[in-house]
């Protein structure tokens, strides 16, 4: 590139700065010649920069280039300042300002390039950073190795994937202990799904431990957390993300990755304590608020849920995972779904989709939400698409299995069941796992099979013991086995889970109306009468109850109601 070119990039991208002069701060006395010197303010603005005494050592620089505004160090030096204060326009202008002095200085080109990265300005990133690599002059404190970085995140930044993976390539070529330059490579990797590559990139930075430019290690036990919860090794990832927040406790990627692993392994409330850090540091981290808003979906807080979701999306930073903002929509979509919201549900899983069509979860949620519309075989269609995108979705089949079970093709939905406990649930989400088995207990029990819905039911209930529908449904398979004193037992257990379910009640009412204790029988049915008044079950055998009950006085037999 000849100068005169580099001239007129230059030109295109100019800022002006504004700068005190001199006589800002006073310089009466014995001070006066100390505060005319530009080297003594040139110095200071040097030595407070490295101690990080960011706001003294602007106004250091500032004085030093109001006495000598030709000396390219001070504006660099003036820069940096303003890189490490955010405040990325005037560091570009700053190095602008290098530019102007020495066109064929390659540090000044490349730091621009940098800030013109923070300022999403993508392009005028490239011909920064192309420009310093193509001059390959004064390179003082940086690198060509620190040039290509930012090549390949100015490439990254336009969804140029394959570019940017060749330029951080040449940048670990040209400095092989470019820790950070392994560490963003490794990211980029596992989006590109190389999984095991990335791993290693990870590993390499980590080992290396050198050049972590304005990072630290965290960045690299982060990334490396990523990509070992892609590979379903959980506690490996948490191991990472430990090591993460010991090094940069403030790392809120770091606190929401972990709480999105947590609750993969069905562990709701730890993962909602992980996002609530993550929050704390930064309110409006979007896959945060996203990764909430699930955590408190799969705990059945749907009205809880549906405000971070709408948070996620309209005052959320833009900062997404892999599946982008369709992850919020997709939950929201869920939420709204539990709240019996199902218009609304559709449209957020219909946005979800048009964002995603390649993302599995959104048709999954649309099939669902067609489902509770009596949509059938719409909500068929779009689950098998789900299917289709993703064979290893539990949540897919699952679905999937309930719409067969609502059509009666009850063969076809135990298969798609067993497909859901293959999927990635059963290495991932346990409570995901047994309600898949809750569901399939209960199919069984439709068809008559009562030792395999006993099973089903059994391990459901070793994987979660306070699940109170799985109890419910061993209740009723030993009710159907007559094992009444057995079924008796098995519903306490449910109603000690849930007190308030009617179904729980009525079925233990009909146990013990069975065993002949109807005192206690007409106890249990008006409790569940109590909480329904119009439960047809407890209706009929209440009024069978009071008739064995019924002596010549009338009802001095029966106990007190509302005893449970």
């Amino acid at each position: 590139m000849t100068n005169n070119k580099i001239i007129s990039i230059f030109l295109s991208t100019c800022f002006w700065v504004s700068i005190s002069s001199p006589q800002s701060l006073n310089a009466q006395g014995e001070e006066g010649l100390q505060l005319q010197d530009f080297s003594y303010w040139a110095s200071l603005c040097t030595s407070q920069k490295d101690a990080k005494n960011y706001e003294q050592a602007l106004e250091a620089c500032d004085q030093a280039i109001a006495l000598n505004p030709n000396e390219p160090q001070a504006w660099i030096d003036r820069g940096d300042i303003q890189r490490a204060l955010d405040n990325y326009a005037e560091a570009a202008a700053s190095y602008g300002q290098v530019i102007r002095l020495e066109p064929r200085h390659s540090q000044a080109w490349a730091k621009r390039c940098a800030a013109h990265i923070q300022l999403a300005n993508y392009e005028a990133a490239m011909t920064d950073c192309e420009t310093a690599l193509q001059i390959d002059e004064n390179w003082n404190e940086v690198t060509r190795a620190y040039a290509l970085y930012h090549q390949g995140l100015a490439n990254w930044g336009q969804g140029r994937r394959e570019n940017a993976l060749f330029s951080f390539d040449l940048a670990v070529q040209s400095n092989p202990n470019y820790s950070l330059a392994w560490a963003q490579r490794c990211l980029l990797l596992s989006q590109l799904d190389r999984t095991y590559d990335a791993l290693t990139s990870c590993e390499r930075a980590l080992q290396v431990d050198g050049d972590w430019g304005n990072q630290n290690p965290a960045i690299a036990w982060t990334n490396r957390g990523k990509i070992l919860a892609q590979l379903g090794r959980y506690d490996a990832a948490l191991d990472s993300y430990d090591q993460a927040l010991a090094i940069n406790p403030k790392d809120e990627t770091a606190w929401t990755e972990q709480g999105k692993v947590l609750l993969s392994i069905g562990k709701p409330g730890e993962a909602l304590t992980s996002q609530e850090w993550a929050l704390k540091i930064s309110p409006n981290y979007a896959l945060a608020l996203a990764n909430q808003c699930a955590t408190l979906n799969q705990l059945s807080q749907y009205e809880d849920a549906l405000a971070p979701c709408d948070q996620a999306i309209q005052e959320g930073d833009g900062r997404w995972g892999k599946e982008g903002a369709a992850y919020a929509w997709s939950h929201r979509a869920d939420a709204l779904t539990g709240l019996g919201r199902f218009e609304e549900a559709l449209a957020s899983a219909n946005r979800a989709v048009a964002l995603n069509p390649d993302y599995a979860d959104p048709w999954s949620s649309r099939g669902a939400t067609l489902w509770f519309m009596g949509r059938f075989e719409e909500a068929l269609g779009a689950t098998e698409q789900a299917i289709n995108i993703n064979p290893n979705s539990s949540k897919a089949w699952f679905n999937y299995a309930r719409i067969l079970t609502t059509l009666g093709q009850y063969d076809q939905a135990i298969a798609a069941y067993q497909q859901a406990l293959l999927g990635d649930a059963n290495v991932g989400d346990t409570l995901t796992l047994a309600e898949i088995w809750v569901n399939l207990s209960a199919l069984y029990w439709r068809m008559q099979r009562y030792q395999e819905a006993n099973t089903a039911a059994e391990r459901a209930i070793g994987i979660n013991p306070d699940s109170a529908a799985a109890w419910y449904n061993k209740a009723l398979v030993l009710m159907a086995l007559n094992r009444y004193p057995e079924a008796v037992n098995t519903y306490n257990r449910a109603i000690a889970i849930n007190a308030e379910n009617a179904d729980f009640w009525a079925g233990k009412g009909i146990a013990l109306r069975f065993l002949e204790q109807y005192p206690q029988a007409w106890e249990a049915l008006q409790t569940a009468l109590e909480l329904n008044p119009a439960h047809p079950q407890a209706l009929v055998n209440q009024e069978f109850v009071i008739q064995k009950l019924q002596t010549p006085n009338g009802m001095d037999a029966l106990p007190n109601s509302g005893v449970r």
